[in-house]
C-alpha cells in the first residue's frame, strides 16, 4: 500500500464511512392536533358546490352516475407551511378513471378548477403515496413501493393517510406503511414550500372521493435561503466602470457587494480569470490579456507567443489593514512577459504557473517580492485550447498538487525525472511539488471549472456544461461521463449522473466554492415568494453567527454560470452513501450584461470571492478568436459577505506558533484550516508530531482529527498512529 492509499485508509477509520440509508420509518403521532373539519361545513373550506357537499359526516366530492368532466378541488381558505396531516380517505367508482389525491402547498390556478403543486395520490393501478407535480410540472415526482403498499391497500374502504411536509422534504404514508421519502431537488421553483391544501377528485371517471377526520399540527417555520430580487434593466448600456457596475447587482437581504480588485488598462492589469490566497494572506490572480489564442487553428502563432515576452502577469495584492477590503488597492507584479498563465498556486517563495506547454515555479530568491527564477516542473501539455490549459491548481495531501485539463488539449507530460505520460482530453492529474512525479487520476468529465476540498476530506469538481451533474464528489480513477469518453478505462467505476433532476442553465459553469459552516444544516424552508410574506430579518435573527456567512446561506456550494449572468447554488447533503443536490435559489443577479463569474473561491476570510472576466463575449467558441468585440482588457474580482457578520481575521500562517496551527486545525473556516496543515508541512514542525498524534487518537476531536492526518502526512510522521 502506497503512502496516499494508507493516509486514505486512516481517514476512512477516523472519520467512519457513510451510513447506509435507514429502514422506512413509522407515521408520526399529531401531539396537538388541531381539526380542519368539523363533520357538518365547510368552514375553512372551498369548492364548487355542484361537485362537494358534506355527506355522512365526510367531505365529499364526485358522482358515481355523472362522469367527473374534469379535475375538481376542495381547497382550504389558508395557507401552510410545515405540518403533519392526518386523515382518512375513501375512493369509490364505477368505471373512468378512478382517482383521487390530496394536494399540499398548492395555489389556485386563476379561471379554471385545477390546484398547482404537490399531490399526494391515491388510485389504482400504482398512485397510491405517489407525489405528482400537478398543474406546474405535470409530472410524477415520486413513484411509491407498490410491492410494500398493495398488501395494506384498503380498495374501495377507509384508509388511513399521513402526510408529513417538512422544509424540503415531503413523506407519505398509507395504513402505516411509508409510500414515499421526497426531497425536492429544484428549491428555486416558486411557492413550493407553501400552499393551500386540498382534496381531488379526478376527471374522466364516475367516481366519489370521500375525507373525514382531518387533523393538522403545525411544524416550525425554518430560516429561509431568500434568492436575490430579479434585477432591473441597466439604465446605461454595458460597459459599465465597476462603480456603476456594483450597483447593477442584486443580492439577498443582508448581503453585500465590495470591489476588491478591477483593472488599469494603462498597466495592463486586468482579463482575470483566478484567484488564490498564500499562507500570508496576500490574494494572487493573472490577467488573460492575451487569451484565445489555440494551436489547433494557428500552431506557428501560438507557439511564437509562448516563446516570446507577452501582456500577462501575475499580481499580488499584499495585505493592507487600512483598506475595506483588507488588501492593497495597486498590485504587485510578481512575474511578467507571460502568456494566458490559467493555473497559478501560490507556494512558499514563489507560485506555480501553467504557461504553454509547461507547468513552471517561478520564484523569489533575492527578497525583492518580484520572480527572478523559472523552473520547468512538467512540460509537453497540449496547448490546443487555450480556455482550458492546466488550471485549479490545488494543495492535496499526499505531497501532491492537483489540477484539471480540458477537453480538446492532447499533449506528452515529461517529468523532471524523464518519464513521459500521454495526457489527453478532460482529466484529473496531479503532480509532485519538484516535477518528479505526474498521475492521471480521472477520465472525465467535460471542462473541469472549479475545484474543492471540504472540511470532511472529500474532494468536489464541477463540470461546465448542464448534463446533469453541475457538481460531484471526485474519486480518483474514476470515468465521468461527458467528453473524454475515448479515455476510460474498462476497470475503472463510471460515476453516474448527480442532479438529473434540474437544470442550472447555460453550458458554461465555471466556478465552485463552499461557504464556511456545516456542509449540512437543518432543513430550511427555502423560496423567492416566502420574503413577501415574511420580514426579512428572519436571517439575522442568531444570537451568534459563527461564520462570515449566516445559516442557511453557511455550507452551501456556489456556482458560477458565466452565460446566465448569475452566482446559483446548490445544497448538498449526505443521503446514505451518496449525496442528496437541491437547486437553490440564485444568489447573485446583475442587470449588468457584461458581467461574466468565470471562478469563485471561499476566501480565508470568509467571505465569497467571484472573478468577473466582464465581458460582451463569453463563450470560447462563440464567435471568431479575434472578433472585435471580445474585450482585451477589462476584469474585476468582487468579495460579498454578510452586513451583520465580521470576516475572519486571516493571521499570517508563517509567524503561528505551532499550538496556534493546531487551533486551526478543524476550525470554522475551512480554507485556513487547509493553510494550517500546509504551514506545519511547508516549515516541517516535526516537533508537533506527538500532539498530532494524540489528536487523531481522541474521537471526540473529530473535526480536527482529518488535518492532523494530513499534517503528520506532510511530516512523514504516519507510523503508529492510533486507530
Amino acid at each position: 500500500m502506497n503512502c496516499h492509499a494508507n493516509l486514505l485508509a486512516l481517514v476512512a477509520f477516523a472519520l467512519g464511512s457513510t451510513s447506509s440509508l435507514n429502514a422506512a420509518e413509522s407515521p408520526p403521532s399529531l401531539k396537538s392536533p388541531k381539526s380542519l373539519f368539523d363533520g357538518k361545513t365547510f368552514a375553512g373550506w372551498e369548492g364548487d358546490p355542484k361537485i362537494w357537499r358534506v355527506e355522512d359526516g365526510c367531505l365529499t366530492g364526485g358522482s358515481l352516475t355523472e362522469t367527473v368532466k374534469q379535475n375538481e378541488f376542495l381547497a382550504t381558505t389558508r395557507d401552510y407551511t410545515n405540518f403533519v396531516i392526518r386523515f382518512k380517505i375513501k375512493l369509490t367508482g364505477t368505471n373512468g378513471f378512478i382517482n383521487s389525491g390530496f394536494q399540499i402547498r398548492s395555489q389556485r390556478v386563476p379561471n379554471n378548477s385545477e390546484m398547482a403543486g404537490y399531490q399526494c395520490d391515491f388510485g389504482e393501478p400504482s398512485w397510491y403515496g405517489a407525489i405528482y407535480d400537478e398543474s406546474r410540472r405535470n409530472k410524477l415526482m415520486a413513484s411509491s413501493d407498490m410491492k410494500a403498499l398493495r398488501p395494506v391497500i384498503k380498495k374501495d374502504g377507509w384508509n388511513d393517510y399521513v402526510i408529513r411536509a417538512d422544509g424540503s422534504r415531503v413523506t407519505t404514508w398509507i395504513n402505516g406503511v411509508m409510500g414515499v421519502d421526497y426531497y425536492e431537488p429544484d428549491l428555486s421553483i416558486p411557492n413550493f414550500n407553501w400552499g393551500k391544501l386540498g382534496i381531488q377528485v379526478h376527471g374522466g371517471g364516475k367516481a366519489v372521493v370521500q375525507v373525514k377526520d382531518i387533523f393538522i399540527e403545525e411544524l416550525p417555520a425554518s430560516k429561509e435561503f431568500i434568492g436575490a430580487p430579479k434585477p432591473k434593466t441597466g439604465a446605461k448600456a454595458s460597459p459599465l466602470t465597476p462603480e456603476e457596475e456594483r450597483a447593477e447587482f442584486t443580492l439577498p437581504p443582508g448581503f453585500e457587494i465590495e470591489l476588491v480588485v478591477s483593472e488599469d488598462t494603462e498597466r495592463g492589469f486586468g482579463k482575470f480569470v483566478a484567484v488564490d490566497w498564500d499562507l500570508q494572506g496576500r490574494l494572487w490572480t493573472m490577467t488573460a490579456l492575451e487569451y484565445p489564442v489555440d494551436a489547433n487553428e494557428s500552431p506557428e502563432v501560438a507557439k511564437a507567443l509562448y516563446a516570446s515576452r507577452a501582456k500577462d502577469k501575475v499580481l499580488v495584492y499584499d495585505r493592507d489593514p487600512k483598506s475595506p477590503t483588507g488588501y492593497a488597492r495597486e498590485p504587485r507584479v510578481f512575474a511578467d512577459g507571460l502568456a494566458i498563465p490559467l493555473g497559478i498556486l501560490p507556494y512558499k517563495n514563489g507560485v506555480y504557473v501553467q504557461h504553454g506547454p509547461d507547468i513552471v515555479f517561478l520564484s523569489d530568491t533575492d527578497g525583492d517580492g518580484k520572480a527572478d527564477k523559472r523552473e520547468v516542473i512538467l512540460t509537453g501539455f497540449g496547448v490546443q485550447d487555450s480556455h482550458l490549459f492546466p488550471h485549479q491548481f490545488t494543495r492535496a495531501p499526499g505531497n501532491w498538487i492537483w489540477f484539471a485539463q480540458g477537453a480538446f488539449n492532447y499533449g506528452k507530460v515529461k517529468t523532471t525525472k524523464g518519464a513521459e505520460v500521454q495526457f489527453d482530453q478532460t482529466r484529473m492529474a496531479k503532480f509532485r511539488y519538484d516535477g518528479s512525479d505526474f498521475d492521471i487520476t480521472s477520465q472525465g468529465p467535460c471542462n473541469i471549472w472549479g475545484l474543492v476540498l471540504d472540511g470532511n476530506g472529500q474532494a468536489w469538481i464541477q463540470e461546465a456544461n448542464d448534463f446533469g451533474y453541475p457538481m460531484m464528489p471526485f474519486h480518483e480513477y474514476a470515468n465521468y461521463p461527458g467528453c473524454s469518453g475515448s479515455t476510460w478505462k474498462s476497470y475503472a467505476p463510471e460515476f453516474p449522473g448527480t442532479a438529473t433532476e434540474f437544470a442550472m442553465g447555460g453550458t458554461g459553469l465555471s466556478g465552485l466554492a463552499l461557504s464556511d459552516g456545516k456542509l449540512v444544516i437543518s432543513e430550511s424552508v427555502i423560496s423567492n415568494q416566502s420574503a413577501k410574506r415574511r420580514s426579512t430579518d428572519s436571517l439575522n435573527t442568531d444570537s451568534l453567527i459563527t461564520t462570515p456567512f449566516p445559516a442557511p446561506y453557511a455550507g452551501q456550494f456556489y456556482i458560477a454560470n458565466p452565460i446566465t449572468r448569475k452566482i446559483q447554488a446548490i445544497q448538498v447533503t449526505p443521503d446514505g452513501p451518496r449525496f442528496r443536490y437541491q437547486k437553490l435559489p440564485d444568489f447573485v443577479l446583475s442587470g449588468d450584461e457584461w458581467f461574466r463569474p468565470v471562478a469563485l473561491r471561499t476566501g480565508p476570510d470568509g467571505c465569497l470571492y467571484i472573478v468577473d472576466w466582464y465581458n460582451k463575449i463569453i463563450s470560447h467558441n462563440e464567435v471568431a478568436r479575434n472578433h472585435p468585440d471580445r474585450d482585451k482588457k477589462r476584469g474585476r474580482i468582487w468579495r460579498v459577505k454578510h452586513k451583520d457578520a465580521k470576516p475572519f481575521d486571516v493571521p499570517d500562517f508563517n509567524k503561528l506558533s505551532g499550538d496556534e496551527l493546531i487551533a486551526k486545525l478543524g476550525g470554522p473556516s475551512v480554507p485556513q484550516s487547509h493553510m494550517a496543515w500546509q504551514a506545519i508541512t511547508d516549515r516541517q514542525m516535526k516537533e508537533l508530531g506527538p500532539k498530532l498524534k494524540k489528536i487523531v487518537g481522541d474521537k471526540s476531536a473529530t473535526p480536527k482529527r482529518l488535518g492532523a492526518l494530513f499534517a503528520l502526512e506532510g511530516l512523514r510522521r504516519l507510523s503508529n498512529v492510533p486507530r
